[in-house]
């Protein structure tokens, strides 16, 4: 399957475009920023490119949230984010060894794996 571009409704944070390869079910977003102070371009100032998260898909993020961060695991936001097909939050890389991990949940019969 060719990759795919996303249209910037499909991000939580503004100024984002990219593109999405699919794998059977995994999805490798490429992503760039259009803005100079958004958490992408702050990310590749500060480290360089590469990987920036793994996205896990959840049914029940605040549940997810309370339990993770009873086990000491920090949040850039206080709540998640919403975009096109449902919602994301990501836990702060500080608090997890340097790996930076999304949890997301999508709407009722959304696809959070589709490219458009």
């Amino acid at each position: 399957m060719p990759p795919s571009l996303l249209p910037p409704e499909r991000y939580a944070y503004s100024g984002l475009r990219g593109v999405r390869f699919r794998l059977g079910k995994v999805a490798i977003s490429l992503v760039a920023s259009e803005e100079a102070d958004s958490p992408i371009a702050r990310f590749l100032a500060a480290r360089g490119e590469g990987a920036n998260h793994i996205s896990l898909e959840v049914t029940d993020i605040e549940q997810d949230m309370k339990d993770w961060a009873a086990k000491g695991v920090r949040f850039v936001t206080d709540a998640p984010l919403n975009f096109s097909n449902g919602q994301v939050i990501f836990a702060h890389p500080k608090s997890l060894h340097g790996v930076q991990i999304a949890l997301v949940q999508a709407k009722p019969d959304a696809d959070v794996l589709a490219s458009g």
